[in-house]
């Protein structure tokens, strides 16, 4: 019986995405645990005041460039992995409302240890606002 029955994997970009599906995904495919490969987008519609058009516009080239890189993540996966794109303006409540309804028992996200990392990664904050384990992994960039 596997530990955790179904990961998330949140990612930032690709190189984020590569590195924790190589390093996590595998030896956690391998005890039985479900993969899904997660993006979050900000949502700008709720952000919406003055061009409705210019905002629709924004909102989805971003979720078609989300789209496509996740299409490549998954591509390049040496396990089977599924896709969640979540656009949102409040990642905490939305992620949350994903991990329920999907029934994810762990969220997998990659920390870089870099120049302000701790004022830019809000890998951490995930912690206090999830009712699930959340497993941070260093990224390693060269």
């Amino acid at each position: 019986m596997p530990m955790y029955k179904h990961a998330l994997i949140l990612i930032s970009d690709e190189s984020d995405g590569q590195f924790l599906l190589r390093s996590v995904a595998q030896n956690f495919h391998e005890q039985g645990t479900a993969i899904t490969l997660g993006h979050l987008t900000l949502d700008y519609r709720e952000l919406d005041i003055a061009s409705d058009s210019l905002t629709k516009d924004r909102q989805s080239a971003d979720v078609i460039a989300a789209k496509a890189m996740l299409s490549r993540l998954v591509g390049s996966a040496s396990v089977p992995v599924d896709v969640k794109e979540i656009v949102t303006i409040n990642r905490f409540r939305d992620v949350e409302a994903c991990v329920t309804g999907a029934g994810i028992d762990l969220v997998i996200m990659g920390h870089k240890n870099r120049l302000f990392g701790t004022l830019s990664s809000h890998s951490v904050e995930f912690i206090n606002h999830l009712t699930v384990d959340v497993l941070i992994k260093h990224i390693i960039t060269y």
